[in-house]
């Protein structure tokens, strides 16, 4: 289960910067149709939004799979409803909406997972007072 605890992390935070260039892009994309800028500057960052969704749905499926082999009933999204979410809103929203997601439920679960991990070296101590 360790093993298991350390690879979300890793993926987590994979997809956490990611999600975070994504953000930004999208950001940035979003002021630069506001401000009706250059329509260079606009194209140019909607096509960087773009080219961030692919890996931002990739470290999202993967935490997807991590988060179940942990917890089998976590909420997570995987591919399916990452596929139906990028057909039915824009790629865009995919990208925001469902990440958010993920990273929410394996934050909650490594939470969880640290707690059980104090209580236990907390029993462990109280053990070992005991018996002495």
């Amino acid at each position: 289960m360790e093993h298991l605890i350390e690879l979300l992390r890793k993926r987590r935070v994979l997809l956490f910067k990611a999600y975070l260039i994504h953000v930004g892009w999208f950001t940035s994309t979003c002021a630069f149709a506001a401000t009706d800028t250059m329509q260079v500057g606009l194209t140019t960052s909607l096509w960087l939004t773009l080219i961030t969704v692919p890996p931002v749905m990739i470290y999202t499926a993967s935490v997807h799979k991590v988060c179940r082999a942990i917890d089998p009933k976590a909420r997570t999204v995987g591919w399916v409803l990452i596929i139906l979410f990028t057909i039915f809103l824009t790629p865009f929203e995919s990208g925001l909406l469902l990440p958010a997601k993920n990273l929410i439920i394996s934050g909650r679960i490594l939470r969880t997972w640290a707690k059980v991990r104090s209580g236990d070296s907390k029993q462990a101590r109280r053990s070992t007072k005991t018996t002495e």
